[in-house]
């Protein structure tokens, strides 16, 4: 192989294991790489399991409008076209400015639903005072009651979820 092939696949090589290693994803250099008619990107993603189809160029002279229309060109219906490019020693990326801020956006609202499921679950008919308590971050069982610190089991008697319930017996 001549060296400028070699040097586009060791970025493509590069590519791919840091997307397999930052997000656990399947993808891999594409081995027909600029072969064929259709779906020409260099890293191949065969479950979608990144929203991106990536074309990516190691080249010293750097021609982002051409790569951007080559990469729009073959990207995959609902993936964003995206050029990765060596440039003085770094690795980076080019995408429609439309489709980074829909991807941050998408993000903020991820983060939202995280922050929404973090926050402690009140359960109602609670006094204000133990409202205050779970408010804090003491915990409470699913009846309601307060838990002490570290403690898995509630402790008040009777509760069905106390290390000493004993369920009733039914009469026959």
């Amino acid at each position: 192989m001549s060296e400028s092939s070699d040097k586009g696949r060791s970025l493509e090589e590069h590519v791919s294991k840091t997307l397999r290693k930052k997000l656990g994803v399947q993808v891999a250099r594409d081995k027909r790489s600029g072969a064929g008619s259709h779906q020409k990107m260099d890293i191949a993603d065969w479950f979608k399991d990144v929203p991106l189809d990536i074309e990516v160029k190691n080249h010293k002279v750097i021609k982002l409008p051409e790569w951007m229309r080559q990469a729009k060109h073959g990207a995959s219906v609902g993936q964003v076209p995206t050029v990765v490019f060596a440039c003085d020693g770094d690795v980076l990326a080019a995408l429609p400015f439309d489709a980074l801020a829909d991807q941050l956006a998408e993000i903020k609202q991820l983060r939202a639903e995280v922050a929404s499921l973090r926050a402690p679950v009140v359960p109602a008919g609670l006094p204000e005072a133990a409202v205050s308590k779970v408010a804090r971050g003491a915990s409470a069982c699913r009846n309601g009651h307060l838990l002490s610190p570290g403690a898995t089991k509630c402790l008040a008697k009777g509760c069905p979820y106390s290390s000493s319930y004993k369920a009733k017996k039914e009469k026959k």
